[in-house]
């Protein structure tokens, strides 16, 4: 699961975050996006001045990219408001952990510490930066 940063800086300065996209689809990854990100990603685009387009061009040209859909269940929601201090980052809290019971493979990658302090005080290894999973896929072979 990727956030609004990680998908941001991979629309528009490239890096290792576009490099995460292309290894992840040689890889057979599947990257989902929340409708809470495409849709903060879409504010952040308007206040910019960017062309949304860009956003759906880019997520086109890859097979393996899903933006889901999911009801935030309130016990989550009271563990976000309890771990997490920015009130723009919950529900990133709670779609990693729901889509983290759904299939204990997902994680979500992100640059935000905080964030990722959080997930990982709840279990280790739910939130990575894309360093870490490019060094994960990069040892992992088909």
């Amino acid at each position: 699961m990727i956030d609004t940063n990680v998908l941001f800086s991979a629309i528009r300065y490239r890096g290792k975050p576009f490099e995460l996209f292309e290894v992840a689809e040689k890889k057979g990854v599947k990257i989902l996006i929340p409708e809470y990100v495409y849709d903060e990603l879409k504010e952040v685009f308007t206040r910019n001045n960017l062309n949304f387009d860009l956003v759906t061009r880019f997520l086109a040209t890859y097979s393996n990219v899903s933006i889901v859909e999911r009801e935030l269940r309130d016990d989550l929601v009271d563990l976000a408001k309890k771990k997490v201090q920015d009130r723009k980052d919950r529900p990133i809290f709670v779609y990693t952990l729901l889509l983290h019971e759904e299939n204990s493979a997902t994680c979500l990658v992100t640059g935000d510490k905080a964030l990722r302090d959080a997930l990982n005080g709840v279990k280790e290894g739910l939130a990575l930066t894309v360093d870490e999973v490019l060094n994960f896929l990069s040892s992992w072979s088909l």
